[in-house]
């Protein structure tokens, strides 16, 4: 990840120029911020690939003052103090952070002046957050490719692309991809599946989180719906998921309550934590 300075004139429009000239060399922003300093326009953003970003803003006349290395650091977002925490040890160890921020997936960004220290400092952070508070778990799936025709991949149209995803003492999954992308639509594709798993997360999180309010959920269906976009060159990414559950409570338990408690519920989601995109939740709760 390289973090860019970047000098943007004080007008309307400075902005949009720049976001337009990372739009159509399809380089994407993964976090930061611009600001006004005196009178003049001073943005930080992350990229994944800082020299395309920098090649697109200077092809497009804007000033690049600076690219650097960041830290990424992950904090206990429900714990208050880290912040300060964090830029303790980094003073502590005569780290001067110069910018922070947060990236897409609440990550925090810092650029420092003493990278090597300030690197350090960062990983024995993690390694004590973990070892305090984080208990890490691991998901193996094996997906095996079954759409050689004879002729591998030797054109787009010489393939299928039908896949098998296993896992020992579970049924497989007959995937493929999506129909517009040549895919078999009696298969399941990765964006049905990424929609689903969300709503499952949701779900299985606001049956404990109810279970514990003293809300008796009898019944429980949501009809998810993802949103991506395709840009022109064929490369896309979600930008929301929207839960729509129906939620059927039992006769007495508290309707307006288990409709609060989808927003505990998407809070503690693991899969909905881990998204760069919006998981929208809108619930419909009936007595019977």
């Amino acid at each position: 990840m390289r973090d860019l300075s970047i000098r943007l004139k004080n007008r309307p429009g400075a902005l949009a120029e720049m976001g337009e000239a990372l739009g159509k060399a399809g380089v994407s922003i993964e976090g930061g911020g611009a600001f006004l300093v005196d009178d003049v326009g001073v943005a930080h953003f992350l990229f994944k690939d800082g020299a395309a970003a920098r090649r697109a803003l200077e092809a497009a006349g804007i000033e690049v003052l600076a690219v650097r290395e960041v830290l990424v650091q992950k904090l206990d977002q429900e714990t208050p103090g880290q912040l300060g925490a964090v830029a303790r040890k980094m003073a502590d160890a005569d780290v001067n952070i110069e910018v922070m921020y947060s990236d897409h997936a609440n990550q925090l960004i810092l650029g420092v002046r003493e990278t090597d220290a300030g690197r350090k400092v960062s990983e024995e952070w993690e390694k004590q957050r973990k070892g305090r508070t984080v208990r890490e778990h691991r998901y193996t799936s094996t997906v095996r490719w079954l759409g050689n025709t004879g002729t591998g991949t030797s054109s787009y149209h010489a393939y299928k692309r039908d896949h098998v995803i296993e896992n020992e003492g579970k049924p497989p999954i007959a995937g493929s991809s999506d129909p517009l992308f040549r895919g078999d639509k009696t298969r399941w594709n990765p964006e049905d599946l990424l929609v689903g798993s969300l709503s499952a997360c949701h779900k299985l999180w606001y049956l404990h989180v109810c279970s514990e309010a003293g809300v008796v959920v009898t019944a429980y269906e949501d009809e998810a719906e993802g949103f991506m976009d395709e840009d022109a060159s064929g490369a896309g990414q979600f930008t929301r998921v929207v839960l729509h559950p129906r939620v059927t409570i039992a006769p007495g338990s508290d309707a307006k309550r288990a409709a609060s408690l989808h927003e505990k519920a998407g809070a503690l989601c693991f899969l909905a934590r881990s998204m760069r995109f919006r998981v929208d939740c809108e619930p419909t709760v009936v007595e019977g």
